[in-house]
């Protein structure tokens, strides 16, 4: 009988054993599974744009494009490796993605999304009554 009570009673240990080391293992999983997690910022609105009735631009709003020019290069070259490895079934996924984190990184540097850093692009930049704005933000116009 105590031989068997013996034999119960390790058996149930190197059960308890077992089951808290797989609870770490679990546990050391769950923690690097946290740790690996990217940071995610939250969704930034962006303000509709209409582009107002004269080219002419303000000095931060050239600042702001300067800050978004340089991102926009960026987010390019780090996307476009994921764009060009990606199955075609993808790329219309990835493209739609992309096209949100250019509209963002231009709301977070303070313009109405990617339609305003177009519309200065397209219009503000050709006109020459701006060229000191731009001038004075560290893009320089020929």
């Amino acid at each position: 009988m105590s031989k068997r009570i013996l034999t119960i009673s390790i058996l149930i240990l190197t059960s308890f054993f077992v089951s808290c080391s797989q609870d770490k293992s679990e546990q050391k999983s769950q923690q690097q599974a946290v740790v690996a997690a990217p940071k995610i910022e939250a969704i930034v609105k962006v303000e509709p744009f209409n582009a107002p009735e004269s080219p002419v631009i303000t000095e931060d709003q050239a600042k702001k494009y300067a800050k978004a020019s340089a991102g926009l290069v960026e987010l390019g070259v780090s996307w476009t490796d994921r764009i060009e490895k990606a199955q075609d079934n993808e790329k219309v996924q990835i493209l739609n993605a992309y096209n949100v984190a250019r509209d963002q990184l231009c709301a977070r540097v303070g313009l109405a999304g990617i339609a305003e850093y177009n519309w200065i692009t397209e219009v503000a930049l050709k006109e020459e009554g701006n060229k000191a704005a731009f001038e004075a933000a560290g893009i320089k116009i020929q």
